[in-house]
């Protein structure tokens, strides 16, 4: 399981419906809904499933089938700067 966290000069505001991301200060304001949001969340968090496995069980849909799409929008995000791994975090062998 890979964690990440927002990135130092990333400013974040969740309130609950969407994620509000901006790196700081030039932005701009990225506003993440619906199941970005929910992989967001998830790619946060603490947790032992892998990623696609706890944003399956939020949006009802099966790990195995979405998982190139939460690990292509999670590679977006840290290409964009808004995430990063957490410290510690560890890519596992292929």
């Amino acid at each position: 399981m890979i964690r990440y966290r927002p990135a130092a000069d990333v400013g974040v505001i969740d309130d609950g419906t969407a994620v509000y991301a901006a790196r700081l200060p030039e932005g701009p304001i990225v506003v993440l809904a619906g199941t970005a949001a929910v992989i967001w969340r998830a790619a946060c968090e603490d947790g032992e499933a892998a990623l696609a496995d706890r944003v399956a069980s939020s949006v009802d849909e099966d790990g195995a089938t979405i998982v190139g799409a939460v690990d292509g929008f999670v590679a977006e995000l840290v290409a964009r700067g808004l995430l990063e791994r957490a410290p510690g975090e560890v890519i596992p062998p292929v």
